[in-house]
């Protein structure tokens, strides 16, 4: 049996004997939620943890919910590349409503770009033929471990088109949520009514102990921490969120050399503006030099510049 043949075992033998093994584990989650490819494979293998998030967001009981279809599955294990790998879990509800799915640990500075250009993408669904009134409602919902506008902090935004001036929403059907993991202390009483804040918490959990502690609130949570120790046994898919992970860093990398790029030219800036308001300062003081010995010796200007020892053209520069 090959190695890839022994690792793609049914979920259902997986999970057999999982919670006495979960119970003895300690210490760093290798790969947490926060591993886009974590993410990915277990919210499309596991459907009730999927349809418990969707519903958390959306505001959802679990009997809304009559059917829930991720359609553009990842086969794990196969090989992927930063070129190939879609970061958006595409789910289609109920038939009826579109919504992407994306976990996003790193500010690369074009999340409102982004986010809109999938929304836009999914938001054509209407089939041929068919009438426009008919279009899917669509939901972009990110889960961000960064404060995306930071003088507007908020953990759960909600954002539509509308007429600027009345507010009057422009339709219904076109929707972008932001679910910002580093705010849940702005969480409403609603956003943990709805267990959206309990979601989070656990996808942020960084070591087994806070994991299993979230888990004990419901079944839901318990499915989603079982699933995170299987999927961190199985060496194919250790292996692409290992890839993630070295693209996260690599990201990082650039980000970081970026940042100190910008602020080694804001200081070089700051710098050459100072030199100009010194050099300002003392090209007026030279002007006034000149000025005051023309007067106090009855003298012309030119006269005073040649006592002073500058160039006529320079000091009519100044002036």
């Amino acid at each position: 049996m090959s190695q890839k043949e022994k690792t793609v075992i049914s979920d259902v033998l997986k999970m057999e004997g999982v919670s006495e093994a979960l119970k003895n584990a300690t210490g760093i989650i290798p790969y947490t939620f926060l591993n886009d490819y974590m993410f990915r494979v277990i919210l499309q293998k596991h459907k009730n943890v999927l349809r418990s998030i969707v519903c958390a967001c959306l505001k959802l009981d679990a009997g809304d919910v009559q059917d829930i279809v991720v359609q553009n599955p990842i086969e794990p294990g196969k090989a992927i590349d930063d070129k190939t790998f879609i970061l958006d879990i595409h789910v289609l509800l109920n038939n009826n409503t579109i919504i992407n799915l994306e976990m996003q640990v790193l500010d690369l500075k074009d999340w409102p770009e982004r986010s809109l250009s999938y929304l836009a993408r999914s938001y054509d669904n209407v089939a041929k033929g068919d009438e426009y009134i008919n279009v899917k409602p669509v939901y972009h919902i990110g889960f961000l471990n960064y404060t995306l506008f930071p003088e507007y902090p908020e953990f759960f935004a909600k954002y539509r088109m509308l007429n600027i001036k009345n507010h009057n929403v422009y339709t219904t059907k076109f929707n972008l949520y932001v679910i910002d993991l580093t705010q849940t202390k702005l969480a409403t009483q609603e956003d943990v009514d709805t267990g959206l804040v309990y979601w989070t918490q656990v996808f942020k959990a960084k070591t087994w102990e806070e994991l299993k502690q979230m888990a004990e609130r419901n079944q839901e949570l318990q499915e989603a921490t079982e699933a995170l120790y299987i999927y961190n046994q199985d060496e194919i898919v250790k292996e692409q969120c290992r890839a993630r992970q070295d693209y996260y860093n690599h990201e990082r990398g650039i980000q970081k050399r970026l940042e100190e790029a910008r602020l080694a030219l804001e200081e070089s800036k700051a710098v050459i503006e100072n030199q100009k308001e010194i050099l300002n300062k003392d090209k007026e003081l030279l002007r006034k030099s000149v000025q005051l010995l023309a007067e106090s010796q009855h003298i012309s200007e030119e006269e005073a510049c040649k006592q002073i020892g500058i160039n006529r053209d320079d000091y009519e520069n100044m002036i």
